[in-house]
């Protein structure tokens, strides 16, 4: 009886055009011209699952095997001679919350007193991609959001409360660092505000801030 199953599968197989079917072989290896006129060997590869016939590809700037750019294992260190793919970052780019790398700034923070940071953009609210604060001294510090050259008009808290008092409270040579300039950390509730640091002591606050608005 199994004998006359595996006859009858088999036939049936065969009839609907199942079963192992023989990988097509791939041409051979053949010679091209780079940019140079120099000679390169291109290997094909069977894919095997679909039959098809692939050829690799190596990053190159055309002028031949000699600047096609490094790939090394893990474990291997890069050096000096490599040659190596060099990528800008296109101003197209998703920084800050969706905002293009463009519209992405950076600013210095140096102040000894409560300072306006960030100047509100008319209709867009500001957005807090990262921000690091050293303070000299101990000091309390609060993020904030308003209207004035020190936010001192509809005050709101962005990190904290919206007086120095309900910051940040750091010790003599203290601080922090949030975010990477990718993702959001704090952003104004309302549009068109300004971003201030307002600082209990007078001891110098030290830093940098990283923001978009949209």
């Amino acid at each position: 009886m199994k004998a006359k199953l595996w006859i009858l599968t088999s036939l049936f197989t065969a009839a609907v055009g199942y079963g192992p079917v023989a990988q097509a072989a791939c041409p051979s290896p053949f010679t091209v011209k780079d940019a140079t006129g120099t000679s390169q060997n291109v290997a094909e590869i069977n894919d095997a699952r679909s039959n098809n016939c692939v050829f690799p590809n190596a990053i190159t700037d055309g002028g031949g095997a000699a600047n096609r750019a490094a790939v090394k294992a893990a474990t291997t260190s890069p050096a000096a001679t490599d040659p190596a793919l060099v990528v800008g970052v296109s101003p197209n780019s998703l920084g800050c919350a969706g905002a293009s790398i463009a519209n992405t700034t950076s600013t210095a923070i140096s102040l000894t007193a409560n300072t306006q940071i960030i100047n509100g953009g008319s209709s867009k609210q500001t957005y807090i991609c990262a921000i690091n604060i050293v303070s000299a001294g101990a000091e309390n510090i609060a993020l904030v959001e308003g209207t004035g050259t020190t936010c001192g008009t509809g005050t709101a808290g962005m990190a904290g409360g919206t007086t120095a008092a309900t910051g940040w409270n750091f010790a003599a040579n203290g601080g922090l660092a949030i975010g990477n300039g990718l993702g959001v950390i704090a952003r104004t509730a309302t549009a068109a505000d300004n971003v201030c640091l307002l600082i209990s002591g007078s001891g110098q606050v030290s830093g940098n801030v990283v923001w978009a608005q949209f």
